[in-house]
């Protein structure tokens, strides 16, 4: 499990480090609101979708780190093309980020 602070709070993030929990995602589960999923992937552009999820949520693109790309409360049942090019996704409950593109985070591994 991974951290990383969000609006000064702490986020603690899953990995979807395999085909199944790439596939599924969020779909079917219930989060905290300080808890999150985060994809590493090759750069590219995503295709996603919110099917089957129960509650709006933020996501956030990222390029070696730093915010490439930001979608806000992004509905169960929609689906969003990134226009950007990014490897790695954060997905959390939608919380009004105050994020802006550029911006560095620092995500860390929880046991260290």
């Amino acid at each position: 499990m991974l951290k990383v602070k969000l609006n000064n709070k702490i986020y603690h993030l899953n990995v979807a480090d395999n085909f199944i929990k790439r596939a599924f995602g969020l779909m079917f589960r219930d989060i905290g609101h300080d808890e999150g999923l985060i994809f590493y992937y090759h750069k590219r552009k995503l295709h996603i979708h919110t099917c089957f999820m129960k509650y709006p949520i933020d996501v956030v693109f990222l390029m070696d780190n730093s915010v490439v790309g930001i979608v806000k409360n992004l509905k169960p049942w929609k689906t969003y093309k990134s226009n950007v090019y990014s490897n790695a996704m954060i997905e959390i409950k939608s919380c009004g980020l105050d994020l802006k593109i550029g911006d560095k985070l620092n995500i860390i591994d929880e046991k260290e």
